[in-house]
C-alpha cells in the first residue's frame, strides 16, 4: 500500500533530482512505516529540491528529527497556553462581548498550533503504530479545518446563525468541529501512550482532560446537573491544556540520536 503513496512523493521532486537521488530516497521511504511528519518533511525537501536542486545528505538527518522535536513541542506548549486562556479569559470577562474577539483569537490560534503540534509530534508514534498515529492525526485535522470553516464563516458574515451544512448554522458547524479536535487531541494522547514515545503522564493527562471537556460541554448544555457538572469542567479545563503543555516539555527534553529525517537537502 506505500508503494504507491511513496511513487506519488517522488514524483514531487525534480526530474534531475529524481535520477541522482530517487533510489536512495525509495530505499529510506521503505524503510518504515510514513507518519504526517515524514509526509510534512518530504514535502518541505521538494520544494527545496526545486529551489536550490540539492540532495540527501545523512548529516542532515538527524537535524531534521530533532527540529522536528523542537517546533511540535513548543507548539503543544502554545496550545495548551491557548487553550487555557479561552475559558480563563471567559471566566475573567464575565463572558461580556468586548472580549469575543480575544477568544476567537486564541480558538483560532490553538487550533493551528494543535496541528502544527501533532504533526511534529507524530514522528515519534508511526514506526510503531502507524494506523493509529494517521487516525490521532486525521480526526483531529478534519475537526480543526471543519471548525475553522464555521470560525470564518461567522466572522465574515457576522452570522453565527447561517446556516452551512445541512440545518447545522455557523455556530454549530464550529462547535462540533472544535469538538472532535479535542476527541482527536484525546485519540493522539492514547496513541501516545501506547507507543511511550514521549511521557506517558503527559499523554494520560491529554486523553483524560479530552473526555472530561466533552462531559463539561454535556454538563454546560444543561444535560447533567450543574453539582454532578463542575468537578468534569474544572477538571478537564485544567488536564486538556495541561497535557499538551506537559507533551511539548517532553519532547523540548527528548534526545535523540541519528533519527532519520526524510527529505532534508544539504549543499
Amino acid at each position: 500500500m506505500m508503494r504507491p503513496v511513496i511513487s506519488l512523493l517522488l514524483r514531487l521532486y525534480p526530474t534531475r533530482w529524481r535520477a541522482r537521488y530517487g533510489d536512495e530516497f525509495v530505499a529510506l521511504l521503505e524503510e518504515r512505516p510514513l507518519g504526517p511528519f515524514d509526509v510534512a518533511d518530504v514535502l518541505l525537501g521538494a520544494l527545496d529540491a526545486h529551489l536550490h536542486l540539492r540532495g540527501l545528505a545523512a548529516s542532515q538527518h538527524a537535524m531534521g528529527f530533532a527540529m522536528s522535536l523542537r517546533i511540535g513541542g513548543y507548539a503543544a506548549i502554545l496550545s495548551g497556553l491557548f487553550w487555557l486562556y479561552i475559558p480563563v479569559g471567559n471566566a475573567i470577562n464575565n463572558g461580556a462581548e468586548s472580549g469575543a474577539p480575544f477568544i476567537g483569537v486564541a480558538i483560532l490560534c490553538g487550533t493551528l498550533t494543535t496541528l502544527v503540534a501533532l504533526i511534529g509530534l507524530s514522528a515519534f508514534q508511526s514506526r510503531r503504530h502507524p494506523v493509529l498515529t494517521w487516525t490521532a492525526f486525521a480526526i483531529p485535522a478534519i475537526g480543526a479545518l471543519v471548525g475553522l470553516f464555521g470560525f470564518v464563516s461567522m466572522a465574515v458574515t457576522g452570522d453565527s446563525d447561517r446556516l452551512l451544512i445541512g440545518d447545522l448554522s455557523a455556530w454549530w458547524v464550529s462547535s462540533l468541529g472544535i469538538l472532535t479536535l479535542v476527541l482527536g487531541s484525546g485519540l493522539f494522547g492514547l496513541a501516545t501512550l501506547r507507543t511511550q514515545s514521549l511521557s506517558r503522564a503527559a499523554g494520560g493527562a491529554l486523553a483524560l482532560g479530552a473526555v472530561l471537556c466533552v462531559v463539561a460541554l454535556f454538563g454546560a448544555s444543561g444535560a447533567l446537573p450543574m453539582p454532578v457538572a463542575i468537578a468534569p469542567i474544572v477538571a478537564g479545563i485544567l488536564l486538556f491544556p495541561a497535557g499538551w503543555i506537559a507533551m511539548g516539555v517532553s519532547a523540548l527534553r527528548m534526545r535523540p540520536v541519528g533519527a532519520p529525517s526524510l527529505g532534508g537537502a544539504s549543499a
